[in-house]
């Protein structure tokens, strides 16, 4: 291995700073393991106004994320012990994960338009089948009114052409649209005149997609970050390459 001190003032400057770079690029891995998470537990919780297609790209930044902690051993010990080959590795898997984080965050803005289309499309579908028995259709629904204090899709009149909302006992919203929830709360609420005190009147879509666009933009958000930083380091660790190579061809 090779003396430090001989690298010079500014290889060496720059070898301390692929240092502070790998240990920066490393909380950026467990940072993107997080926003993955969150962003994959999100859609999930919500599977059935979504579809399986928006939980890939959030899988995808936890793998992404998992990936990164290996990178960043192979830039320390690089770095540590003056190796090219370990420098090299380094360069190469960070110039291949910023080609699949550019390829991620393009097919997610692709993806970003069919939001609205593909949300109220779902929640209308899936409003015909509340109600009906060991359907996890129904437990959604009454989450999703219950965590966003609204009701039915555009607004709580939605119920009223679904099955469950024009049964004879019912004729009216599910009992999680009400802001005081007990049993039958939301019954024959059709056949009350305006204004509805007992329920929310808001519909969910906007408020869904509002949310998804939230989850969608911070992952995005996280991999242009990255990407920049990513950058920084392929050109630091390039450069102590450089300084290595040029002090072994001295010696």
């Amino acid at each position: 291995m090779a003396n430090t001190n001989n690298l010079g003032c500014g290889p060496l400057t720059v070898k301390y700073l692929v240092f502070i770079f790998n240990f920066i690029f490393f909380i950026s891995g467990l940072l993107l393991i997080i926003v993955g998470g969150i962003a994959q537990g999100f859609f999930a919780a919500n599977m059935d106004f979504f579809g399986e297609q928006y939980e890939t790209p959030a899988i995808g930044i936890i793998i992404l994320g998992g990936i990164i902690l290996v990178i960043s051993f192979f830039g320390c010990c690089g770095a540590k012990r003056e190796n090219v080959f370990m420098l090299r590795v380094f360069a190469g898997l960070m110039v291949l994960t910023l080609i699949l984080e550019f390829a991620a965050a393009i097919t997610v803005a692709v993806m970003r338009p069919n939001i609205e289309e593909l949300v109220k499309m779902n929640m209308n579908k899936t409003m015909k089948k509340y109600g009906e028995p060991d359907n996890a259709v129904t437990e959604a629904w009454d989450n999703l009114q219950m965590n966003y204090d609204c009701c039915g899709t555009n607004n709580y009149t939605d119920w009223s052409t679904t099955a469950y909302g024009t049964n004879s006992s019912v004729m009216g919203v599910p009992d999680s649209c009400c802001k005081n929830q007990e049993p039958g709360c939301g019954h024959h609420i059709f056949e009350e005149d305006p204004p509805l005190l007992k329920i929310y009147t808001t519909g969910c879509y906007q408020a869904l997609s509002d949310s998804a666009r939230h989850n969608m933009g911070a992952i995005i958000g996280g991999v242009v970050g990255l990407a920049i930083l990513q950058m920084i380091g392929i050109w630091m660790s390039c450069c102590l390459i450089k300084a290595v190579k040029e002090r072994y061809e001295i010696l």
